[in-house]
């Protein structure tokens, strides 16, 4: 079974470095031309099912790339981004106005640690792994699929099939519509690539010659 995990395309929150969380924020013009562009790679793979996190920004994804492969998503609330709690809609920065070292605490050890009335990373690492279990009993050998989900998330599931200890997780970037792959070959399963984006570079070059136009 080969697993493409997708992160949702770009949204106006990305844009402006919100903490988004299960708060829902719409694409953004670029984030649509980010999922066409991953539909078309994934149609080129030739997918054969496809799932999505239930929160907007992963489900519009998702019904764009699964136009390019006549494909419905399946929507599952395991495949959701962490819950930054009091956290989400603000910046960093206000982050760190409002609530002191919490930020900074967090982020030493997101694992354990979570945002005022959201979950840890930890809870996280449990959904994204009952999912791939999950997936497992229902996809037969060789059966290629995909994911939409969110950066903290794949993160989360990289991290697990990584096996890597917790001081590397930050180490390990997701950007908006990258996809990932994870393998399974008998019991076990491994990372074939991760954050790959070069087939968002795909086409730019007629596409700039026709803004000219």
């Amino acid at each position: 079974m080969d697993l493409y995990l997708v992160r949702h395309g770009e949204t106006e929150s990305n844009k402006e470095r919100r903490y988004q969380g299960w708060t829902e924020s719409p694409l953004s013009e670029s984030g649509v031309r980010q999922a066409e562009k991953v539909g078309l790679y994934l149609g080129s793979q030739r997918i054969e099912g496809l799932y999505c996190s239930d929160l907007q920004r992963a489900v519009n994804t998702a019904r764009i790339i699964g136009a390019s492969s006549g494909l419905k998503p399946v929507v599952t609330g395991l495949l959701r981004e962490i819950n930054f709690g009091q956290w989400e809609g603000h910046t960093y920065d206000e982050i760190e106005a409002g609530w002191g070292n919490a930020i900074r605490l967090w982020l030493d050890d997101p694992f354990t640690k979570a945002a005022p009335g959201g979950e840890t990373l930890g809870e996280v690492c449990s959904r994204m792994k009952n999912f791939l279990d999950h997936l497992t009993e229902q996809a037969s050998d060789g059966q290629r699929i995909a994911a939409v989900s969110h950066g903290g998330s794949i993160r989360a599931l990289l991290y697990h099939v990584l096996n890597l200890d917790t001081a590397s997780f930050w180490d390990i970037k997701i950007g908006n519509a990258s996809v990932s792959l994870i393998r399974k070959e008998g019991n076990r399963f491994k990372v074939v690539y991760y954050n790959r984006t070069d087939h968002l570079s795909a086409g730019n070059a007629a596409e700039d010659a026709n803004d000219g136009n």
